[in-house]
Order: C-alpha cells, then sequence, then structure tokens
C-alpha cells in the first residue's frame, strides 16, 4: 500500500473536514482571545526573570543559581 493511498483510507468517507465552513472563523478568534492572557502572563515572566537575574548577576558576580533564584523570586518565592 503507497503513502497516498494509506492518507486518503484514514479518515472515514462520511467526516468530511471544511476549512472553510462558516464557524470555522469564530472558532479560531475565540481560541485566539483565549490565549491573549496567556501569553502576556508569559512575556511578563520572562521579562521579571531577565531583569532580576541581571540584577543578581550584577551582585554576586557569579552565574552559580542565578535563574533558580530569578524564577523563585519572580513566582513571589523567597
Amino acid at each position: 500500500m503507497t503513502e497516498q493511498s494509506m492518507y486518503k483510507n484514514f479518515w472515514p468517507k462520511r467526516l468530511k473536514l471544511n476549512i472553510h465552513a462558516p464557524g470555522t472563523g469564530a472558532a479560531l478568534i475565540i481560541l485566539a482571545l483565549t490565549q491573549i492572557p496567556v501569553a502576556i502572563k508569559a512575556a511578563a515572566e520572562v521579562a521579571c526573570i531577565g531583569e532580576v537575574s541581571n540584577k543578581l548577576l550584577r551582585q554576586n558576580k557569579s552565574h552559580q543559581g542565578i535563574n533558580v533564584s530569578a524564577v523563585r523570586l519572580c513566582n513571589g518565592q523567597n
């Protein structure tokens, strides 16, 4: 059996996926809107870790344990 014929037989004949269906655009918009808060939080965490690790590196003059400490400080732990 060739690769192309295996792909054709993978989906049942009744299941037709149409990316141009009316609800597809709305579903994609909803998915994008629900991911915006997650992206903002992740970007803020990355910025915080970068700033804190840079500050700790200048104080300690050593790379050992800097990132671990920065992640703890940014997550609200001591």
